[in-house]
């Protein structure tokens, strides 16, 4: 094994968990099993690096490395960077280190929208203690939540990678249920101790303690926040202190939004049909990162809420000076995330300039919010103006992507360099003069000078000339038709030359280190700065959308109501095609008579889509939007709870309807008096006699709670649930209306004050394309069943070959007294009862035929 290769096994066995890109000359190279994983993941060449191809070996290049780095960390992997940190000198063996560890929840690429979220949980007897860190914005959130709180605040976070103790993964793995499977990263138990871990941070902050940041120094998160930092120093190779911002994570003071919920309505999905891509008309990276937050977690303090809509008022009535902030906005590039590059050592050229074109917006900005009446929102302090004007005065317009490409550093910001510069724009000159020079002191006219990276500078002379070559000259290389040549004097200004070159570059680096060094000085001032553009973005964005769509201002206070006039579901009306409408319906509940509301209708009616508005609508309206609605006076909403669609999670061991039992559980537990809870067909994962008794229970359940009764919107297919809006206080009936058509159906998606009296479901299968026969046959069946329910014993169906009738002559007895029943008298306990006595009468039927 060559020096190199032991080079790169021996850095390989300190990071075994680790890709290892190992740096030669302008590739990252990778070799034995790391080459084979990497050449499969990133579709590139599987060479070999010995004769006998016993080394796999590839490799990408060192100027497009971060294209690679995203594509793998997306994969699930760890990728470990090994730099050369000496010169080669064709000697010795270059010496190399480990510079960085990027893994998915510390990636942060350049030119990508891509951001690690990276968790640290601990799960404890009496609840979970997190620390929860976007890598782009530096803010980490540290606290102890109830299990049911934690699970809602790591699937509105998302994390990429969860840190946890070891031996608790699968507790970790099964906290985070909704999005991608995030890489599990395991640490030491003892690490998450306190109050050891608390003297670590406060040890690296320098501060005596942690009330400062909103923690109790005996706050078990303060163990997660401890492991997460180490984390960070693991891989970044440098302190979090400047770079990150520890806040509390508290909780109940926002809009608690389960888990079910927050996959089910499609809050801020990336597919392109959820309630942010409907409401995203921000103009900056900054701006969509808190418009996603605000959605994840709404306000629920009146006042507060009642203050954004005051701003989005503002920016609705003045339309011009809107427009003009819009554009001013545009230019702001992702402070957030150039700042934690630079704070992290890994930024270029362009994260300067993305700092300095923001501060340059912020003065239009600021004036056409004082033009709306605004002008609380955004200010420049002194200290962010001066370090606008160094930047400003220090940079390039124009900027390069690394500082070794040059061009950094603007003309007359510093005298060093534009000497050095100076030194390399008279080389032409020189060299003209040199040339012509020698031309006339040797008589050979057809002589040039040339340069390559291997021999430097040269005089080339055709060897029908050589004849004249004087002894000064000394023969560099001999080429086919002619020799090249060196000077003494041309050696000279060679070196003056690259040491120029290399003088100037030296230089430049070192002001772009201090230029780094400024801006991480003033890093909490461009976090305020920050935060304050995106807040306004969101605004703007919300009022933008309010003139296009037509939404109004919600009424939220105190009051127990929620009462939405003329709604509308706001991602449908975005969806539909030119010249559709949406048909817009009332959603009207209290703390009285109107609590719950039994929905029936057929499917494809709309019943989902009703539900799912009622909740986005509270959503928008407690994050500060206007909403699609005639009128909305809402009582806050403090807790959404959700159980919509039939999610599989066969590969977890589940079935459908054990998830189905499972949010439901949850929701039933949690619910409180200031609770919205949609509930879309429970009860359907099991069969009909059973879904439809739990269905009833829980209708109940949620009725009689004296002190948590939530309100309700419940869409059910079992029509035998409508006859509780009689025997429940506060249980009214809805349906969705259809007109029948002698071709028919027809769905008009409205909302009637009564119950369905059909279901509607073979015109539903006659709309779906099931073959006529079929139809014609389920008519037959449908219509025995109905008349056979009543006190006559009707005539049994034509019968077909190979059809059996659906009643016999021996089941005439039991079908009279099931034609007795009356289920209205019945609970769903003593209805059961009867069920399983009929069914062992009817086997008895059947066996004796």
């Amino acid at each position: 094994m060559t020096p190199m290769l032991k080079q790169y096994t021996e850095w390989k066995r300190r990071y075994p968990d680790c890709l290892l890109f190992f740096r030669m000359g302008d590739f990252y190279e990778m070799f034995f099993e790391d080459a084979r994983i990497a050449a499969s993941i990133l579709d590139i060449a599987l060479t070999a690096r010995d004769p006998e191809k016993k080394i796999p070996m590839a490799g990408v290049p060192y100027h497009s490395v971060e294209n690679y780095l995203e594509r793998l960390v997306a994969s699930g992997r760890k990728v470990a960077i090994c730099e050369q940190v000496s010169e080669p000198n064709g000697r010795t063996l270059v010496d190399r280190q480990v510079v960085r560890v990027v893994t998915p929840g510390t990636f942060l690429p350049a030119e990508s929208a891509s951001e690690g979220r990276l968790a640290c949980v601990n799960v404890l007897p009496d609840g979970v203690s997190m620390a929860l860190l976007n890598f782009a914005t530096g803010v980490l959130l540290a606290g102890t939540l109830s299990p049911s709180s934690a699970r809602a605040e790591l699937a509105a976070f998302s994390p990429s990678e969860v840190i946890c103790p070891s031996g608790g993964e699968s507790e970790a793995a099964a906290l985070v249920q909704s999005g991608d499977a995030p890489l599990i990263t395991s640490r030491d138990k003892d690490d998450f101790r306190v109050p050891g871990a608390a003297r670590r941070i406060c040890r690296e902050w320098e501060v005596s303690s942690l009330e400062g940041f909103g923690l109790s120094d005996l706050d078990p998160a303060c163990g997660c926040a401890a492991v997460l930092l180490s984390f960070l120093q693991e891989t970044q190779f440098r302190s979090a202190r400047g770079a990150v911002e520890i806040r509390p994570l508290l909780d109940k003071v926002s809009m608690y939004i389960d888990p079910a919920a927050i996959e089910n309505l499609e809050i801020a999905g990336g597919s392109g049909g959820s309630l942010f891509d409907t409401l995203n008309r921000c103009s900056t990276a900054m701006g969509r990162r808190k418009l996603k937050e605000w959605l994840l977690h709404p306000l629920i303090d009146p006042g507060s809420i009642s203050e954004r809509h005051e701003r989005v008022e503002a920016m609705l009535q003045a339309p011009e000076a809107r427009a003009r902030l819009h554009r001013a906005l545009s230019a702001c590039g992702d402070v957030d995330r150039a700042l934690s590059r630079i704070s992290f050592g890994s930024a270029g050229p362009r994260d300067l300039g993305i700092i300095r074109d923001t501060l340059e917006a912020v003065p239009a900005i600021a004036g056409h919010l004082d033009r709306i009446g605004l002008s609380d929102l955004l200010t420049l302090p002194e200290r962010l103006d001066e370090l606008r004007l160094h930047l400003s005065s220090a940079l390039e317009e124009e900027l390069p992507r690394t500082v070794q490409g040059g061009s950094v550093i603007r003309r007359g910001f510093d005298p060093v360099i534009d000497s050095l510069r100076d030194v390399r724009k008279n080389e032409k000159e020189w060299l003209d003069s040199y040339l012509e020079e020698i031309k006339e002191r040797t008589g050979i006219r057809n002589m040039k000078i040339g340069f390559n990276r291997v021999f430097g500078y040269f005089i080339e002379i055709s060897k029908s000339s050589l004849k004249d070559v004087p002894p000064s000259f000394t023969r560099k290389q001999t080429l086919v038709s002619a020799e090249r040549f060196v000077t003494e004097e041309l050696g000279l200004f060679e070196k003056r030359m690259l040491s120029a070159t290399e003088e100037a570059s030296e230089r430049e680096e070192q002001l772009f280190r201090e230029l780094c060094l400024s801006v991480k000085d003033s890093s909490p001032g461009l976090r305020a700065l920050s935060d304050s553009i995106a807040a306004v973005d969101v605004l703007a964005s919300f009022a933008r959308v309010a003139a296009q769509e037509g939404y109004c201002r919600p009424d939220v206070d105190y009051e127990d109501r929620f009462h939405i006039r003329g709604g509308r579901h706001p991602v449908v009306e975005n969806s539909l095609v030119s010249g559709g409408a949406f048909t817009p319906n009332d959603v009207l509940l209290d703390g009285v008579e109107n609590r719950i509301a039994i929905v029936t209708g057929p499917n494809m009616a709309g019943k989902s889509t009703y539900l799912r508005m009622a909740a986005l609508l509270a959503i928008m309206a407690q994050a500060g939007s206007f909403i699609p609605a005639e009128s909305a006076s809402l009582g806050v909403v403090e807790r959404i709870f959700s159980r919509i669609g039939a999610r599989d999670e066969i590969a977890r061991g589940r079935s459908t309807f054990m998830v189905e039992m499972i949010e439901t559980a949850n929701i039933l537990n949690n619910v409180n008096s200031r609770s919205l809870v949609i509930l879309d067909e429970v009860g359907r994962g099991t069969s009909t006699y059973d879904g439809m008794s739990i269905a009833w229970a829980i209708l109940e359940y949620l009725q009689e709670q004296p002190d948590r009764r939530p309100k309700v919107l419940f869409a059910t297919h079992f029509h035998e649930l409508t006859v509780l809006s009689g025997r429940l206080p506060g249980v009214k009936n809805l349906s969705m209306a259809v007109e029948e058509t002698g071709e028919g159906i027809v769905f008009l998606y409205k909302v009637v004050p009564s119950p369905a009296d059909r279901s509607y479901g073979i015109e539903v299968a006659r709309l779906a394309g099931i073959p006529q026969r079929v139809l014609e046959r389920s008519m037959e069946i449908l219509e025995e069943f109905e008349k056979n329910n009543g006190a006559v014993q009707a005539r049994p169906p034509r019968q077909t070959a190979g059809q059996l009738p659906l009643f016999s002559e021996d089941a005439e007895e039991l079908i009279l007294e099931l034609a007795g029943v009356e289920p209205d008298g019945m609970t769903p306990i003593q209805a059961l009862q009867l069920l399983y006595s009929l069914r062992d009468r009817a086997a008895g039927v059947l066996r004796s035929r």
